[in-house]
Order: structure tokens, then sequence, then C-alpha cells
């Protein structure tokens, strides 16, 4: 899939979340993923919707839907210019710095290097962070930057559904770390 036919994907699932059963105090979340693998794209896609039917989630942003000028970056060849760059940067900082916490999804074989950054500006900015490490972290041992620099962690983009969003209870990251 392409960085154009995944947002319309993820613009189609937006559409469809019903805001009337959110709770009240609801939190908005800036939601770190990559989208560079087919993997990364399931796992992004996969996170967005479970986030979308969790009652204590009112917002997500995906800054794939919020790049600088409405442009994908497969639709500059993939090479952005310093302008598209820095503004899509200054974008997601921001981003971060309004939401209420960070979820940001690794897949244990080939964990982006941009959300790892996204996690690290969220641990500095005092934005709390959820995790989810998916794939085999025994085999992929997670960097242990990413897995104490999380708050709380889950295995998989399904728990995201019923996790507790109020109440991020810090939790022992359990796989091999490098």
């Amino acid at each position: 899939m392409n960085e154009v036919q995944l947002i319309t994907e993820l613009e189609k699932i937006n559409r469809t979340i019903d805001h009337t059963k959110k709770l009240p105090g609801a939190k908005n979340i800036y939601l770190a993923a990559g989208w560079f693998s087919d993997k990364q794209e399931q796992l992004l896609k996969d996170a967005f919707i479970n986030l979308s039917k969790n009652p204590s989630i009112a917002h997500i942003h995906v800054p794939l839907l919020h790049q600088y000028g409405g442009v994908a970056l497969s639709e500059s060849n993939n090479e952005p210019d310093f302008e598209w760059g820095a503004m899509t940067y200054k974008s997601d900082i921001k981003a971060i710095d309004n939401s209420d916490l960070t979820v940001a999804i690794f897949e244990a074989e080939n964990p982006d290097s941009g959300t790892a950054m996204e996690l690290g500006y969220s641990v500095a900015s005092n934005t709390p962070v959820v995790s989810v490490f998916a794939g085999d972290i025994n085999a992929h041992p997670i960097n242990l930057m990413l897995s104490f620099g999380t708050d709380a962690h889950v295995l998989s983009a399904s728990e995201l559904a019923t996790y507790d969003f109020f109440d991020i209870t810090p939790n022992r990251y359990m796989g091999k770390m490098i």
C-alpha cells in the first residue's frame, strides 16, 4: 500500500468514530507509529481502529493525516524539501505538546526511528507514554531506551480498545532488551 492509500483508509476509519460513546474527560492522544513497511502500516491501522473504540479516548492525532501542506511524502517522490520537513516536524512536536498522552507503536523486528524520537520528546516534555511492542520481543529485543522510556506498555494493538487511559499504571517490560 502506498501512503496516499493509507491516508484514505485512516480518514475513512476516522469518519466512523462514534463520539457519543466517549466518556467525560476522555483523553487526546498523539499516535506515534511508522508506516514504512506492510507490518508497520497494519500496526498503525490496528492501533487507530482499537483506540477509536476506546471510550477514554476523545481524539487521536495521527501525524500522517497532518503533514505540511496536506502533501504526503510519497507525493513528493520521497524527497521532502526543507520547508516541508521543517514544518511537518514542527507540527508533530506541537501535536505532542497539545496531547494528554502519546501512544507509541513499535514493531519489534523493525522499530521506527521517528517513533523513537517522538517517544523521547514525549518523555522529555512529561507527556505520559503507553507503548505497544508488537512482534517477537524475545527474538528481536527492544532497545532499553524504548522499553524504559514508556510509562506502560501492552503487547498488542487490540489491547488499546479496552486500556484505561484515565489510569496509566506503570508496568514492567517483560521482554528481552538490548
